[in-house]
């Protein structure tokens, strides 16, 4: 699986933290922010930064105590995080912060989303010689929610299950397991009944488990995510096909062909084969570079064809055409032997699919 939690169209807001949308209003603010809306439907991103600073630019002109410019500048910063500009997100955060603290106080619930997302700024920043500073802000965030509710509070949970997110994706930080192991204990106990809060507890500690190749203590995690995502009788949903595919790799990695297998069907099954488009693997490796092209600066490409087989395994695999070295189609052949995809359903069952292409490129730069 590669690296696609941070952008699932716009990011959620923590509702029980923080939710002071701007006033849709007569007037130029009431106009930008609409805009803003729209823009947020749109799953577009260079859209919403320029929706995001476009209100800011008028909410800026209001007093700093007004809640109206604490959002703005708060959706700016998140927009700006979502394509990656930590620097900059930093900026605005920090105005929203310094906004809500006039409003509401210092050390007041409305800023725990604002310092969760300075955190994730600052965790996202790997050119930042002191990027580990994001946790000031989540420790500021964890004793607002500890003060202001208590430790054993949904809110305080709620903080470290967020916590825990920034720390595992933002940051590759170790610390990440603490964080989601107090969430998952909250959300699979006193506040089970959070179910989104409780699959997410379990799917993220999943996660970290993965990521350190700790498979036999990721697959019960995404197992008890996968409970809590499937719905009987209901399409399969984002979640639970995402949860999916995270145990594909589970498997793979365990040297459990048939449960990978499994899983694979059951995507498969529940998504609609595109047979206009390249095929995109549940599971792969790394594409390695030849070493001799690479000793010698070449580049170049290489296509295949295959069969996606009913079990999700690429069969049949044939090199049309290469450019540069004819060791690009051996590493083409050899990713395809380790990838694994969700094979094609008619009348209910998985049946094979030939005449599968993908050209694999071959770039230095890369």
């Amino acid at each position: 699986m590669n690296k696609k939690d941070r952008w699932m169209g716009f990011r959620v807001l923590l509702c029980l933290l923080i939710c002071i949308p701007l006033s849709a209003s007569a007037g130029e603010l009431g106009d930008r922010f609409q805009d803003y809306q729209k823009a947020l439907e749109s799953d577009d991103r260079g859209r919403i930064v320029e929706a995001a600073e476009a209100v800011y630019r008028v909410a800026e002109k209001l007093p700093e105590a007004n809640k109206n410019f604490a959002a703005a500048a708060l959706n700016y910063g998140k927009a700006l995080i979502a394509t990656n500009d930590w620097r900059r997100a930093g900026v605005y955060l920090k105005k929203s912060l310094a906004s809500y603290e006039k409003i509401y106080g210092e050390r007041s619930t409305q800023s725990i989303d604002v310092l969760l997302e300075l955190a994730r700024a600052r965790a996202g920043d790997v050119g930042h010689s002191q990027r580990w500073r994001y946790r000031r802000y989540i420790g500021d965030a964890l004793e607002i929610a500890a003060e202001r509710e208590g430790e054993d509070s949904a809110l305080h949970s709620i903080v470290s299950l967020e916590a825990g997110k920034i720390a595992l994706d933002s940051a590759a930080d170790p610390r990440a397991k603490e964080y989601l192991q107090d969430a998952y204990t909250a959300f699979s106990g006193p506040w089970k009944n959070s179910q989104l809060n409780h699959f997410y507890s379990a799917f993220y500690l999943g996660k970290y488990y993965l990521a350190r190749n700790r498979y036999d203590e990721a697959e019960p995690m995404l197992l008890e995510a996968l409970d809590l995502a499937e719905v009987k009788g209901s399409k399969a949903s984002p979640l639970e096909l995402t949860t999916r595919a995270f145990l594909v790799e589970v498997y793979e990695e365990m040297e459990q062909p048939e449960k990978s297998i499994a899983q694979c069907r059951a995507i498969g099954k529940a998504r609609p084969f595109d047979m206009n488009r390249e095929p995109e693997p549940i599971f792969s490796r790394r594409l390695e570079y030849p070493r001799m092209a690479l000793d010698s600066h070449r580049e170049g490409y290489a296509v295949a064809r295959f069969t996606i087989s009913d079990t999700g395994f690429a069969e049949d695999i044939e090199i049309l055409d290469t450019e540069g070295s004819s060791g690009f189609g051996r590493a083409a052949i050899k990713y395809l032997e380790q990838a694994r995809y969700a094979p094609r359903y008619v009348g209910g069952e998985p049946v094979g699919t030939p005449d599968r292409k993908m050209k694999f490129q071959f770039n230095m730069a890369e």
